[in-house]
């Protein structure tokens, strides 16, 4: 078994399923890198027992070098493993265990080369970062980012952070905003609809005003700059009942360029009418903001960009489909982020979730090139 593999393993067997205690997966990460020279910064919130980001450095304590980031939490396994979620299990050329592609692998592989590394001459600091609940909206880092807001010798010239892309670099995404809407009016015989406002019906008129933006953009053609989705709605208590409340959830997602809050300027508007309606007879609407997080657009000819495609071998970077922290890294620290790690985002957030041992030699081989020449030799 590889360095990496066996590092793995013991990552996996901590279960940091989002929005529980992940210290101890951290401390073991902070203890073994702090007997290779690191220096450790742990940063939590106000709210966050039990959970908590790590920074680790090596190197001199100035601007420049290299980050690289992953997350500690994981989603829940569920049901339907053939091996168990929370050891990692070798079959053939695959390593099974919940968090293996996203992405304790990556983290196994960082360490790994850390490790290896330990006695070199560093000519620019090498960062390793690990946040918690990226999971659940990117929440842990943004504690991290506040506290490096602070820390001017954290400014790297790259961040790398190690979502799952087969490992070919990944330089843009969109962004996202999600939000709960409840709708109270008052509930009544639907003979007195013409009179009586319909919780149902509000909510209706307000995905009526989602779609028409989304609509917009779609009809500019090409690839459109943001997309819309009401993915739940549920409401009323039977046919001849006007409804009392109806609840909703829809997103956003955009480009880094658009401002999702203008986009959504229609669908605000249509909301305070529908509330002041409701209002009448009710509580009116409530509306709770459940994820936001920016998109990330990094420059694809910086010249860093174009070592990071070199030395991966896997071709141009191209944009992600999914979301990640990389916008957030991108405006707190103004350094350009690529997404580049090991595993196949397909098999992640599922039973029997693996990465081969391909990928993860791959990474090793990446990651071991990259910090000796970002960090190790004068870019």
């Amino acid at each position: 078994m590889s360095p990496t593999v066996s590092t793995m393993a013991q990552l996996v067997a901590f279960p940091t399923e989002s929005r529980t205690p992940n210290a101890a997966l951290i401390d073991w990460v902070a203890d073994r890198l702090s007997s290779f020279g690191g220096r450790i910064t742990r940063v939590g919130g106000a709210q966050t027992a039990g959970r908590t980001n790590l920074l680790v450095s090596f190197g001199p304590a100035t601007s420049g070098g290299l980050l690289l980031s992953g997350h500690s939490d994981v989603v829940p396994p569920g049901t339907g493993w053939a091996t168990d979620p929370w050891t990692a299990t070798v079959v053939g050329s695959d390593v099974f265990g919940r968090g293996t592609a996203d992405m304790k692998g990556f983290i196994a592989s960082v360490l790994t080369t850390v490790e290896r590394l330990a006695d070199a001459s560093w000519t620019a600091p090498l960062h390793v970062a690990l946040s918690f609940d990226e999971e659940v909206g990117c929440v842990g880092v943004r504690h991290l980012l506040d506290h490096l807001a602070d820390d001017l010798d954290v400014r790297p010239a790259l961040v790398v952070i190690g979502e799952p892309t087969m490992m070919q670099p990944r330089h843009r995404h969109l962004g996202k905003v999600g939000y709960e809407v409840s709708f109270h009016g008052t509930a009544g015989h639907s003979s007195l609809s013409y009179r009586l406002p319909s919780a149902i019906s509000a909510a209706a008129r307000v995905i009526a005003s989602l779609d028409a933006v989304g609509a917009r953009a779609a009809a500019e053609g090409g690839e459109p700059e943001l997309t819309v989705n009401c993915g739940v709605i549920e409401g009323g208590t039977g046919l001849n009942v006007i409804a009392e409340s109806c609840q909703l959830s829809f997103e956003l997602r955009h480009t880094a360029a658009l401002d999702p809050d203008v986009a959504l300027t229609p669908v605000r508007a249509t909301l305070a009418t529908e509330g002041a309606t409701l209002r009448a007879v009710g509580r009116g609407v409530e509306v709770t903001e459940i994820v936001r997080y920016p998109g990330l657009a990094t420059d694809a000819e910086n010249p860093l960009v174009k070592l990071v495609e070199r030395i991966a071998d896997a071709g141009s970077c191209t944009p992600l489909g999914f979301g990640t922290e990389g916008g957030l890294f991108a405006a707190a620290l103004g350094a350009p982020v690529l997404i580049c790690g090991p595993g196949d985002i397909a098999v992640a957030h599922r039973p029997d979730e693996y990465v081969t041992l391909e990928q993860l030699a791959r990474c090793d081989t990446f990651l071991a090139a990259l910090v000796q020449r970002v960090c190790l030799s004068p870019v």
